[in-house]
């Protein structure tokens, strides 16, 4: 466990540039916090065209903003071709910079116009662009889109519905008006179709009512879309997909063109006082206890934690007059019912080394330097599971969790948006979750290093599957050192045994390589040759392996590289922007994986923060989108690799999620 004996951050102040015009590219939202030796510098940059580029460029004074000195060691979200939006993180290793760090500090942000790149998303050859989202009229919103089909002549249908925006409260607007191409659709539950021949472009234009006018941003736009190939006997073939774009700003008119026509410079600083040193070796010390989460609002409620389960016996809940049985029992939990949209959170998060934030729901909460927190987090229709988890300085984490039932009237039943999952999952035919777990240490090719770490990693996660989530030790399948035909024979057998209502996870730890100039990326069975490919594992492969297994849901999560074209990365959110019953409900395949880049380390973070986090959680049921982004930066701020998560091309995804349900 790395060391850092002194380090103590107070916000001070917060300075904004080029404020004339309050819809300037500007940086927003600044926050400074610490994770072991690395100094975290949070962002947001807001007010970008659409598909605007940045050069972000962090520097820090010690002489109260008379000259700044570059910051060498850092990553994240730093340098050319950074885009605009929320959640941004700049990771400053500082004692690599400086043999320490003492007294006042400002930190200041540059950021310049690069460029711009097109917003697009791609649908079996066709290709949706995002040309605008804008205002129109009293709140209402305006969707542009310019459809390419790359493919063979198909016809197009889009669904009013299924055309989504969602903002960052998660509330979803959906479009009421839609028009693509000439074929006008005047209500909600229109279907707008039409043919789209072989190198067509078409024009799709979308409307959104009720979109209330303080939402200058939107979290998710989802398109739901069909792509019909028919013939003279009539449908020869239905596709079916949902797209999806994030994080990116509405603007108060249309947008033309991808350009941008301005260079713009803004800058923001925030000041703190540190005191960032290494330790003498006396003082050398490691914690690995977790913090303390106490709530003080609202009172009265009683925090679950690890030993929480789903398999508990139905009863009446202990919340007045909620006695629908599908509701589950926490035993003598007090569950609060109120009836207002917004429950205030305060608590208290304590640690011997300094916590490093608390997160409520997915967001993170306000915290102040006695360990105070406070969150306002959303409540839905019914049951709200309230979720803190708090991490200290040296990612030692802690997952608490209370229920809050919202009724518009007291003696109004609520139910659960995770009814339904309840329902299936304890159902005496409920879908199976198969896995395949795959370690490979040992390479005979003395030009391939052997590792040490793959089984050992590779067995943990094997066992927090079966011991907590409904993993049956059954079906899940253990490889140590495979050969590739053993690897193929293994998927062969699931493409035979997991069936349509089925959720299949594939984890794979051992040497990867990718090839920038071909684009190729392969995994590297125990008996590849490094004069070789013919014994390689090519990702396209394993891509059409996941694209014929007939599962619900597919999660590849990989300690290696998974490069090239087949791999769509997208920006992952902890909190999920669905109902997690909609969410399981459309077929998904994703990849969560270590990083991208040709070697990841031996000794695995990535591997280490993803089995931690599946212990501690307190969900009955965990997105892999959440999964993956409570954890990503302790992962970035210990190892040398961006981890990645995104859907896998061409392989059926229609916008859902893989869901972890525990025991």
């Amino acid at each position: 466990m790395r060391t850092l004996k002194k380090f103590a951050v107070i916000s001070l102040a917060v300075l904004l540039f080029d404020a004339t015009n309050v819809t300037s590219q500007e940086f927003r939202e600044l926050n400074l916090k610490q994770l072991g030796e690395k100094a975290n510098i949070e962002y947001s940059i807001v007010g970008e065209r659409l598909g605007q580029l940045f050069n972000v460029t962090p520097t820090y004074s010690v002489d109260g903003g008379k000259s700044f000195l570059p910051m060498k060691s850092v990553t994240g979200n730093v340098g050319k071709s950074i885009t605009g939006g929320k959640y941004q993180v700049i990771i400053w290793d500082v004692l690599k910079d400086v043999p320490a760090l003492q007294g006042d500090v400002i930190f200041k942000l540059t950021g310049n116009t690069q460029s711009t790149q097109p917003l697009e998303d791609d649908f079996s050859n066709v290709i949706f662009k995002l040309v605008s989202l804008h205002r129109v009229g009293n709140n209402q919103v305006e969707l542009i889109l310019s459809i390419t089909n790359n493919g063979e002549p198909r016809d197009l249908k889009l669904i009013n519905g299924l055309i989504t925006i969602t903002d960052f409260n998660k509330r979803n607007y959906d479009a009421q008006r839609g028009k693509l191409g000439e074929v006008v659709g005047s209500q909600r539950y229109s279907t707008p179709q039409m043919a789209i021949k072989k190198g067509e472009t078409v024009q799709a234009t979308f409307t959104f009512d009720h979109v209330p006018a303080d939402v200058d941003r939107v979290m998710r736009l989802s398109i739901g879309a069909e792509l019909l190939t028919i013939s003279r006997f009539g449908l020869d073939n239905l596709e079916i997909s949902t797209l999806q774009f994030r994080d990116f700003p509405i603007s108060d008119k249309p947008t033309t063109s991808m350009t941008t026509t301005v260079t713009k410079r803004f800058e923001s600083t925030i000041a703190a006082k540190l005191n960032i040193q290494k330790p003498k070796p006396t003082e050398v010390k490691k914690d690995s206890k977790p913090p303390m989460i106490t709530v003080l609002v609202p009172e009265g409620v009683t925090l679950i934690g690890n030993e929480a389960t789903r398999g508990r016996p139905y009863a009446q809940s202990s919340a007045g007059g909620l006695d629908d049985r599908r509701l589950r029992s926490v035993g003598d939990v007090n569950e609060l019912t109120v009836t207002e949209d917004n429950l205030f959170v305060k608590g208290t998060a304590s640690d011997e080394s300094g916590i490093y934030e608390v997160v409520v729901n997915g967001k993170t909460a306000t915290l102040k330097p006695d360990g105070t927190f406070e969150s306002v987090v959303v409540l839905k229709m019914g049951r709200n599971d309230i979720i803190i988890r708090a991490m200290d300085i040296f990612e030692n984490s802690t997952e608490r969790r209370f229920i809050i039932h919202r009724k518009d009237a007291p003696g109004q039943k609520v139910s659960s948006d995770t009814e339904e999952l309840d329902l299936i999952f304890d159902a005496p035919k409920a879908p199976k979750y198969y896995a395949l777990i795959v370690g490979v240490n040992e390479y005979p090719d003395p030009s391939i290093a052997s590792l040490e770490n793959p089984i050992r990693d590779a067995v943990k996660l094997g066992k927090v599957l079966v011991d907590r989530y409904v993993f049956d030790s059954r079906d899940v399948v253990f490889l140590k050192n495979p050969t590739r035909s053993q690897l193929i024979d293994e998927l062969d057998k699931l493409t035979r045994r997991v069936s349509k209502d089925d959720n299949l996870l594939i984890f794979y730890a051992g040497h990867g390589y990718y090839d920038p100039e071909t684009e190729f990326g392969y995994w590297l069975p125990a008996d590849a040759s490094a004069q070789s490919t013919g014994n390689w594992i090519a990702n396209s492969q394993l891509r059409d392996y996941i694209a014929a297994i007939k599962s619900k849901h597919t999660l590849l999560i990989t300690d290696a590289c998974f490069g090239g074209g087949i791999f769509k990365t997208r920006k992952a959110f902890a909190d999920a922007t669905d109902q997690l019953n909609k969410v399981y409900d459309k077929k998904s395949r994703k990849a969560m994986t270590s990083g991208s880049l040709t070697e990841v380390p031996d000794e695995s973070v990535f591997l280490r923060l993803l089995v931690q986090r599946l212990e501690e959680n307190t969900q009955d049921y965990l997105p892999a989108e959440e999964l993956f982004s409570s954890f990503k930066t302790a992962v970035m701020n210990s190892s040398p690799t961006v981890p990645m998560y995104g859907d896998i091309k061409g392989t059926g995804d229609e916008g859902g999620d893989f869901v972890f349900v525990k025991r």
